[in-house]
């Protein structure tokens, strides 16, 4: 905590600097006061971290325990009831929380109890799929329910960024009229690719659409023609959201995978995700399981381990999501898709394999449509993986969710609303935003007030 030093009005005698030449008394008191300001300052600084942790706080205890009084948010949170009032007058202003009164007992007298809970009507988020051959959409509320669906072929002309990112403005537009909500409490539009994305939210590189260095972001905003934050993140981080990888209460580290048309990881350390030096991190579809280097290119886990090898065994006129689902189903156990099965399994142990003895996660969450298929292949997987994990190492718990066609999407929408339960990080104190804010609750914040 800061110390603010006051300064006395009464004149300041003269002292010795570490040279022994004497300063005067003005000097000594200029340099005092502003000491003082610098002092006063971090004081605010640090007075309004400390404000908005205990919100933080607060909305992540509503998402768990709600509803609650606020005798029980004090006592949760170990504030006094007025620290604990001041925070929830201020959640309640915003929105983000609600009053709810108690059902009178009968026989009891006096007013009835009131709780606090948070307001699912207090803010709203899009999300939406970009695939090579969809766009799935979804709108969510602050408590994470989807309220509107949609999914629609991606155009023909997905190579074309424009096209997309018209589409996908489109698609935002169409799920927030269509549900009837506030457009002044829309929060942002959540947007998630295949591909590897940068801080800044520019696609550098999506091999599936055929894409390099396109800032959808901007794209996207300059299509939709409303003041809501973009936020563009890459499929398997949209994953680790939907499947509340980030909403877990005590601090674990765990691989999600996603299994789709390519494959890639969320990487969470702590409950956050690890993004690596350039935000990079996770790309484990280039991972190369061949020791030949003209190998680097084809023989990659994404290319053997994705869904291309199923196509040919899908039915024409259905999804790829319901053609996997199906497959799934299938117990023919002489036919060639167990034979591809089998072929699978090999390629997704040993990169498991591989990841396992690198990043040593709690546990692994698999994801995504070709998830489905998991079940006919974890018995062998399992067997591969403990024949040849490190000696001491135990097998993390390996776990199947968000196979459901548009959950990136809803993890899109996701990766917006989990950053207002976001504790800041200590490098983000003091670089000139608003203090206590992530870049991104900064942004979605600044958007919400300006309205």
């Amino acid at each position: 905590m800061a110390i603010c030093i006051s300064v006395a009005s009464a004149t300041l005698p003269a002292t010795s600097n570490r040279s022994g030449r004497t300063q005067p008394a003005d000097a000594n008191r200029a340099d005092a006061t502003e000491l003082t300001m610098e002092m006063r300052a971090g004081n605010l600084k640090t007075t309004n971290l400390i404000r908005h942790v205990n919100e933080t706080r607060c909305l992540r205890l509503l998402r768990r325990a709600s509803p609650l009084s606020r005798a029980d948010v004090a006592r949760e949170l170990g504030l006094t009831r007025a620290t604990a009032g001041n925070v929830i007058a201020v959640l309640l202003e915003a929105d983000l929380a609600m009053e709810l009164t108690e059902p009178q007992e009968a026989g009891k007298v006096g007013r009835p109890g009131i709780r606090v809970a948070l307001n699912p009507k207090g803010a709203f988020f899009v999300g939406i799929d970009v695939s090579s051959t969809w766009l799935a959409g979804v709108l969510v509320d602050f408590s994470g329910a989807a309220l509107n669906k949609i999914t629609i072929p991606n155009s023909r002309n997905f190579r074309d960024p424009e096209t997309v990112a018209q589409a996908i403005a489109d698609l935002a537009r169409r799920l927030v009229v269509g549900a009837g909500v506030d457009t002044r409490r829309v929060r942002g539009v959540g947007v998630s690719v295949p591909g590897i994305v940068g801080r800044d939210g520019v696609v550098v590189s999506a091999r599936l659409l055929e894409w390099e260095d396109v800032d959808l972001g901007q794209l996207v905003a300059s299509s939709l023609g409303a003041p809501w934050p973009i936020r563009v993140c890459n499929d398997a981080v949209a994953l680790s959201a939907a499947i509340g990888a980030l909403d877990t209460h005590e601090p674990e580290d765990m691989l999600v995978v996603l299994l789709s048309e390519g494959i890639g990881a969320a990487i969470i350390r702590n409950g956050r995700v690890a993004e690596g030096a350039s935000g990079f991190a996770g790309e484990i579809g280039h991972m190369v399981l061949s020791v030949r280097p003209e190998d680097a290119k084809s023989q990659t886990l994404g290319l053997l381990g994705g869904y291309s090898p199923f196509l040919p065994l899908l039915p024409d006129g259905q999804s790829i999501a319901e053609g996997l689902a199906d497959l799934a189903a299938e117990r023919d156990h002489g036919s060639v898709l167990e034979m591809k099965l089998e072929t699978w399994a090999d390629v997704i142990s040993i990169g498991l394999l591989n990841l396992i003895h690198i990043l040593n996660p709690a546990r692994i969450v698999l994801g995504g449509p070709l998830a489905v298929l998991f079940p006919r292949i974890q018995r062998r997987v399992d067997a591969i993986l403990r024949a040849n994990l490190l000696h001491g190492l135990a097998l993390p718990p390996i776990k199947i969710a968000g196979i459901e066609a548009d959950t990136v999407a809803v993890g899109a929408a996701g990766t917006l609303r989990d950053s207002i339960f976001l504790l800041p990080e200590l490098d983000q104190i003091g670089n000139g935003m608003p203090v206590g804010r992530s870049p991104q609750f900064a942004e979605i914040a600044s958007s919400h007030s300006e309205r």
